[in-house]
């Protein structure tokens, strides 16, 4: 459901009231919510821009100093109507062979390539009547065309994005961000509906603070500030900028919140382990700020489905700074005992510890169970894994982050006899229309849906018991890859919520040199229970402990063979098997 422009209807209410010939002049912010709400409608719905060679980011642009600094009503529409005579359509236009409009079916990239099926296309009618819809300024409307008439074929073609390189653009141009900002989260934001906050009146909170940011710093955080209002994980503002506010250089220390504490679980640095950084440390301060107060801050313009998919991206940025800097860490161990240590952040270390493999992925634990770390696993591995395991009686599938390979398709199709077994319900928005009153209707909404089923395989069938070891760490293709399993044999989840952020990723840029990413696809459990912003559950609870990590202990790996020892068969009956392995 698309909700309307809050700030337009009440004003079109209020002035609606007023005298003919004595319209008040809107307020600046009335004026330029009106026309945000105007400029996303050509922008998205208006067919010459799906082909023409229009340059309407610099229309307005050009017409924003006047519609700010109208002193009356008549200056304040010829700058709005200067700005709508870039679309002035050519004397050919006036009939054709029907008419056509400009669709979207979700929001096709501005920066390279998707995860997900969008596109835009033209839409045909027949008749001559060009379709409009009607945009209230306050005092005035202005008619924005939604359809043109046909003469021969055409395949959409919109003129190439602007890129702005520019990191602090005029306030014009931020401007301009505000209005897509709202514009792509309004009409293709694939979680409108879980939202807890009308975008509308965001707009009309956030729109003085882009105006009013004095450098690059405070513009791109107002954006991110406004974006973790969707309460997406993966609505993400992606600049050089942001990349030094958070610091593009990490030090060689894999951190993790336990128990409500920074908790080092891999070193990775000689230079960390010569000065007795350990596993299970806890850091307590970085360059003298608490991790408390640093957490907190940095909260504030991180976007998050969930508290704990929150705190894993922060987590993975709280010791961040310029590259080659020291980092002064106020450590703490076991004991209770502190300890200052310095270490040298560096951008080497940023692939280590974007890549969490095991050390082993594939191997036999304690009663012949076999164990795949699907976080390292490769497709071409997934026949000889199976093999291994064809006498196991359960797998433990371990999906504690993303997985490295697409190897989830292939493994679900082994785990089950059944043909075309549905896995999700995907949808996602059609963007054919304005929410602008039409006639009889308004709030127009559209959305495809399609059902996504696991491939079939001619190999044989792993007919054991199997479960998925799953945490906040677990996200996107980590969840797909949980509904899949869930689909084709009931696989049963130990370990602690998931991120709750699954979908097909789209993204568009804005001045500023921002590319700025969101979900652009709903996709639930194939009952159509809700993924986003709940995450999986797990059947059975467990989470690592402070303990366990000091000690060394998997404790959700031991929950789940704990779990699967009343359920498979008595270990001594098994064959002994190479490589087994005891935990």
């Amino acid at each position: 459901m698309f909700y309307r422009f809050t700030v337009v209807a009440v004003l079109a209410a209020s002035l609606s009231a007023a005298k003919a010939g004595a319209q008040e002049l809107p307020s600046e912010t009335d004026r330029l919510a009106a026309t945000g709400r105007l400029w996303v409608t050509v922008k998205y719905f208006h067919p010459y821009l799906a082909y023409r060679n229009i340059d309407w980011d610099q229309a307005l642009v050009n017409a924003l100093p006047q519609i700010r600094s109208a002193k009356t009503e008549q200056e304040y529409e010829t700058a709005v109507r200067s700005m709508m005579k870039a679309l002035e359509a050519p004397p050919e236009d006036a009939a054709g062979e029907g008419q056509r409009a400009w669709i979207h079916h979700g929001l096709p990239p501005e920066a390279g390539e998707s995860s997900g099926h969008f596109y835009s296309a033209f839409l045909y009618k027949p008749g001559n009547v060009r379709e409009e819809a009607s945009v209230p300024m306050g005092g005035f409307s202005i008619a924005a065309p939604l359809s043109e008439p046909v003469h021969g074929p055409a395949i959409p073609s919109p003129p190439p994005v602007h890129l702005y390189r520019d990191v602090y653009p005029s306030t014009e141009l931020r401007i301009l961000a505000a209005y897509k900002v709202w514009g792509v989260f309004h009409y293709f934001f694939a979680y409108r509906d879980l939202m807890d906050e009308d975008w509308d009146a965001l707009l009309a909170q956030y729109l003085p603070r882009l105006i009013a940011a004095k450098d690059a710093v405070e513009y791109n955080l107002a954006i991110a500030e406004w974006l973790t209002h969707a309460a997406d994980s993966l609505a993400v503002v992606n600049s050089a900028t942001m990349t030094n506010y958070f610091g593009e250089a990490p030090v060689g220390l894999r951190l993790r919140v336990i128990e409500k504490h920074a908790v080092v679980t891999e070193v990775l640095d000689p230079e960390a382990k010569a000065k007795g950084v350990k596993v299970g440390d806890v850091v307590k301060k970085v360059d003298s700020e608490t991790l408390l107060d640093r957490f907190t801050r940095e909260a504030k313009f991180v976007p998050a489905s969930t508290l704990q998919s929150l705190a894993v991206a922060i987590a993975g940025r709280l010791l961040n700074g310029p590259d080659g800097s020291n980092a002064a860490l106020t450590m703490e161990d076991g004991l209770g005992n502190r300890k200052e240590v310095t270490l040298k952040r560096s951008k080497n270390f940023a692939a280590a510890l974007q890549a969490d493999i095991a050390k082993e992925t594939v191997k036999l634990l304690r009663g012949g169970i076999g164990y795949a770390d699907l976080r390292s696993l490769k497709r071409s591995e997934v026949d000889a894994m199976f093999d291994r395991f064809r006498e196991a009686p359960a797998i433990i599938f371990d999906m504690r982050g993303v997985p490295a390979d697409k190897v989830s398709g292939d493994v679900a199709a082994r785990l089950t006899s059944e043909a075309d077994v549905a896995a999700a319900i995907v949808t996602g928005p059609i963007a054919a229309a304005p929410d602008l009153q039409q006639g009889q209707m308004s709030n127009p909404s559209a959305s495809y849906f399609f059902v996504q089923t696991i491939g079939n395989s001619t190999k044989w069938k792993f007919q054991g018991k199997t479960i998925m070891l799953v945490d906040e760490r677990t996200i996107g293709a980590g969840e797909q890859t949980a509904l899949l399993f869930e689909a084709a044999n009931k696989t049963e989840f130990i370990g602690t919520p998931t991120a709750g952020a699954n979908t097909a990723l789209t993204n568009f840029t804005v001045p500023g040199a921002i590319t700025i990413s969101l979900s652009g696809e709903d996709i639930r459990h194939a009952n159509g229970g809700k993924l986003q912003r709940m995450g999986i559950q797990p059947n059975v609870s467990a989470s690592a402990t402070l303990t366990g990590i000091r000690t060394g202990k998997d404790e959700v790996l031991e929950k789940a063979l704990e779990y699967l020892s009343p359920k498979v068969p008595n270990p001594k009956a098994l064959p002994a098997r190479a490589g087994l392995t005891s935990l």
